[in-house]
């Protein structure tokens, strides 16, 4: 634009043209004799302004000295608004790296009388004093003639001083040679130049111009004079500095992106990419840009990439997919694509940035949770065991599959603990409110037992083992399994009946085995004695009576009964009790070992089991089996006043501690309690509360207590449960008989 400006201000009549021939500029002077001419030089062809039968010829003659790629003067006949004139044409061609830029021209009114030189002095002087950038005026041997008065400004110097400006530091002494040089260059060719050079602002600054050498010739194309306007470049060159910079700092932060760039024309052609890119897959760019046909691309993935990436070089919207890519050795590698348009500020895309994220780990990490969480499902599924968690927190339930089955739920269905309650039974509601209350504050484990009820009525029994702590977060959490054990309990159920009735088979089989062997063992005496005594009696009653016969009789009749004694002393040898064996045995140990026997029997009758045993109690000395007895029993009773408890939990706490020198064991449940008659008798043989009890045995347990050495007792709770206890001494050995 300045260097247009310029033109427009000099007294004769320039042009410039493409080098095809087409005019792409004519400044005022020749624009104003041409006039208003249509068309031209608009459309770029001289033709356009000759008259008319003249046209072609000029065409021709204009072409020709083109071709030659030479300096050439030719003449023009222009139609102009005062009729027709004829311009002699001196054109020099610009040269950039051997081939010609543009072409540079002057047009000469050769139907007019020239202009009396010191008039054109003066003239040109006002002229250059006119333009609003520095301007040098210099002989055809390089002197410098003259400066205009914006030149004097800047350089704060008279003309004298300038005129010695190869001696002074008017041009920075890096550019002087080549300035020199290149403007003695054109004085020995005649043709027109342009330089870069930094030149010495009158404030001591350096700042880049654009210095043009513009030859002005007289009408034989004699050079008369050299105008140099300087055009300051400084912002520019700022300007593109930072452009430079800016892109070595854009092209520092894609090579230090994670990830791999590619860099895409607005028709999807791979212009450029960051080391990432070119590291990986070891391919110049210009073999990369046919990743559609050179097998970078997975055979699998290739027909999902064209359409994405095409569809977003159409449309000019961002693509997002995943695609397989090959890498250097040879493997495939999952990576996820994005890319973005970078429109102008017109909305025009000029480029596309791709972003290629290696997500090849992620990949198989996520593979292997899903094949996990598949196996986890099977596993689920065929044990029938659902897993949970509750966050106390947030009051977020989370449920496996298999669980929603249990509890026969849509996947799809929020969980909420109305919907869990609303399949429980009331006992159930109560157990798992219990839990909840007891987890919410302080962590622990728990093993219960539920029955829930699905949606066509049937019924269920779950087994719930969970655990409450603190998470990662600090929040209270519930987490657990729960088991459909139904069919296991349904299966117990019939063992126990079945064994209940081969028990009673067994006992009456029993029975008779037992009455049988007692009659053949009994009845052979019997009979001997009956005989005998037959024997005995005939012969004392005989006419003679035999008295050693008698005698031999009676001493026979001692004999027999003598073995019918024996028989029943053989039979209550078999059923008294032997000695038993005392040793030393660790309490815990042995509840804990009646425990695991009672356990199925207290998941059934779904009770809450609860142990506190303190373990660091010293041994107590008795008969194991004996004292697992007394355990048993305290349990079962329990058990047994559990059942008619259904509007809250069922619990049964055992619990171990030590009082002085004894050891003391409790059962505890919140069951039905003594009832009206308190604790009293409870201990006495024969004494029950229960419609099928026989009471024998809390007084068989108090018996063995008491053999011991121990003492047993019981109390009620608050909640109308009882406690039974028994305490036995540390370490005392003797035999129990």
């Amino acid at each position: 634009m300045e260097l247009g400006r310029v033109l427009d201000t000099l007294p004769g009549m320039v042009f410039s043209a493409y080098p095809d021939g087409r005019i792409d500029f004519v400044n005022k002077c020749l624009a104003g004799i041409t006039g208003s001419i249509e068309g031209w030089p608009k459309r770029g062809v001289w033709p356009l302004a000759a008259p008319p039968g003249e046209a072609m010829d000029i065409l021709r003659n204009w072409r020709a000295k083109l071709s030659l790629g030479e300096p050439f003067e030719m003449a023009v006949p222009i139609r102009c608004k005062d009729g027709k004139v004829a311009l002699a044409l001196r054109c020099n061609p610009l040269r950039k790296c051997g081939k010609i830029a543009k072409w540079y021209g002057r047009a000469v009114d050769v139907t007019t009388p020239e202009i009396d030189p010191v008039r054109e002095d003066n003239y040109f002087q006002r002229v250059v004093d006119s333009i609003p950038v520095p301007v040098a005026v210099t002989t055809p041997a390089g002197d410098v003639e003259g400066l205009n008065q914006p030149a004097l400004d800047y350089f704060g110097m008279s003309l004298e001083e300038l005129q010695d400006w190869k001696a002074t530091k008017v041009v920075h002494p890096d550019d002087l040679g080549r300035t020199m040089n290149d403007q003695l260059e054109a004085h020995k060719t005649g043709t027109f130049y342009n330089v870069e050079s930094r030149h010495l602002r009158s404030d001591g600054a350096y700042r880049w111009h654009n210095v043009l050498g513009l030859p002005l010739r007289d009408v034989d194309g004699t050079i008369l004079r050299w105008f140099h306007p300087l055009i300051d470049i400084e912002d520019s060159k700022n300007a593109q500095k930072a452009l430079v910079e800016r892109e070595r700092e854009s092209r520092f932060i894609i090579d230090g992106i994670a990830g791999m760039i590619a860099i895409f024309s607005p028709d999807g052609a791979l212009i450029g990419g960051n080391q990432q890119i070119l590291d990986y897959f070891q391919l110049p760019l210009n073999e990369l840009n046919n990743w559609a046909t050179n097998g970078i691309t997975h055979p699998d993935d290739l027909q999902v990439c064209m359409d994405s990436f095409m569809g977003s070089i159409i449309t000019g919207e961002p693509y997002d997919y995943e695609t397989r890519f090959l890498r250097s050795d040879g493997v495939y590698r999952w990576f996820q694509l994005r890319g973005l348009p970078l429109r102008d500020a017109e909305g025009t895309i000029v480029r596309w940035y791709g972003l290629l994220t290696d997500i090849d780990d992620r990949k198989r990490a996520e593979e292997r949770q899903r094949r996990s969480e598949a196996s986890l499902a099977d596993a689920q599924r065929l044990s029938k065991t659902g897993s949970f968690s509750l966050n106390f927190a947030t009051n977020e339930i989370l449920w496996s599959a298999e669980t929603y089955r249990i509890f026969d739920v849509e996947t799809s269905m929020p969980i909420t603990m109305e919907a869990i309650m609303s399949r429980l039974d009331s006992a159930g509601v109560a157990t798992v409110r219990d839990v909840i209350n007891r987890s919410r504050e302080t962590s622990g484990d728990f093993d219960y037992e539920l029955r829930l009820f699905a949606r066509d009525g049937s019924a269920k029994n779950v087994r719930v083992l969970a655990h409450s702590e603190r998470n990662a977060e600090g929040q209270q959490e519930l987490t657990g399994a729960i088991q459909d054990v139904t069919e296991g309990r349904l299966a117990e159920e019939a063992l126990n009946e079945a064994r209940s009735q081969l028990s009673y088979v067994t006992r009456v089989t029993s029975l008779g085995v037992l009455t049988a062997s007692i009659a053949h063992e009994v009845n052979q005496p019997l009979a001997g004695i009956v005989a005998n005594a037959s024997t005995c009696l005939r012969v004392l009653v005989a006419d003679q009576p035999n008295i050693e016969l008698a005698k031999d009789t009676a001493r026979r009749m001692v004999r027999d009964a003598n073995r019918a004694a024996e028989v029943i002393v053989r039979l209550r040898a078999l059923f008294s009790r032997k000695p038993a064996s005392v040793e030393a045995l660790d309490m815990n140990d042995v509840a804990s070992e009646v425990l695991s026997l009672a356990l199925s029997d207290l998941q059934r009758r779904r009770v809450s089991i609860f142990t506190e045993f303190d373990r660091s109690l010293p041994p107590v000395s008795g008969a194991r089996v004996q004292l697992q007895q007394v355990i048993m029993n305290l349990i079962r009773n329990s058990i047994e006043a559990l059942e008619s408890v259904q509007q809250q939990p069922r619990r049964l706490t055992l619990r171990t501690t030590s009082l002085g020198d004894e050891i003391v064991l409790s059962v505890q449940d919140n069951g039905v309690g003594f009832g009206p008659t308190g604790p009293h008798n409870i201990f006495d043989a024969f004494y029950t509360t229960k419609n099928e009890g026989m009471g024998i045995g809390l007084s068989v347990s108090r018996t063995i207590v008491e053999n011991h050495s121990g003492r047993i007792w019981a109390s009620p709770e608050e909640d109308g449960g009882v406690t039974v206890s028994f305490a036995l001494p540390a370490c005392q050995a003797k035999n129990i008989g």
